[in-house]
């Protein structure tokens, strides 16, 4: 299969790399981490994550210590975020015994204070221009502020829908619950953000 694609040219496919990985070529896996890196670290600082390089690191960890149990019954894409939703979910859980910063808290920089969890995080949310709005600092603040209202159910569907471009049927495979109940919380999510960023739009 990845052969073909070898010879027309084609992109290979996440799963195509992770069966060229598991049978020994190890550069798949760098083609893997290169194409989901950047996305899978957005989506772990959206949801709280204190340091999203540890979830990035942690979940490649995972696949390479299991991906002999990745037998291509869904998509690379899915498993991959769903290892990642479970590690933020452990590092929640252990970051809260720690009082840990809130998202829009400052993180720590060389220079002393850095950008805050949701300014590492360009997304173009609910159909906004992101290039003129979240350039502006009145409107960051109030996106910030709307995503971290949100339950974290919702913001947790969203980050994956917009951040991550899972599709719903993807989603629900990843966070193990219906796809309707997933609509509905990304209906539940666009309407709280709308309506919070209503005076910024």
């Amino acid at each position: 299969m990845w052969l073909l694609a070898i010879v027309t040219g084609d992109a290979p496919s996440d799963e195509a790399l992770m069966e060229r990985y598991l049978a020994g070529d190890a550069r798949a896996l760098g083609t893997l981490y290169d194409r989901h890196a950047r996305a899978l670290r957005a989506f772990a600082a959206q949801q709280g994550a204190l340091r999203p390089d540890d979830v990035v690191q942690d979940a490649f960890l995972r696949v390479v210590r299991n991906g002999s149990g990745f037998k291509g019954q869904s998509k690379f894409k899915t498993w991959l975020y769903a290892i990642a939703r479970n590690l933020c979910i452990d590092a929640s859980r252990r970051d809260r015994f720690r009082n840990g910063p809130s998202l829009d808290a400052p993180t720590r920089g060389e220079d002393g204070d850095g950008p805050t969890l949701g300014e590492r995080v360009a997304s173009d949310a609910v159909g906004l221009d992101a290039s003129r709005n979240l350039a502006d600092d009145q409107f960051r603040g109030a996106f910030e502020s709307a995503m971290e209202r949100l339950p974290t159910e919702q913001r947790e569907v969203f980050a994956l829908r917009e951040l991550s471009g899972l599709s719903f049927a993807e989603i629900a495979e990843a966070t193990e619950c219906n796809e309707n109940t997933v609509k509905s919380r990304m209906r539940y999510a666009l309407k709280a953000l709308r309506d919070a960023l209503r005076d910024h739009l």
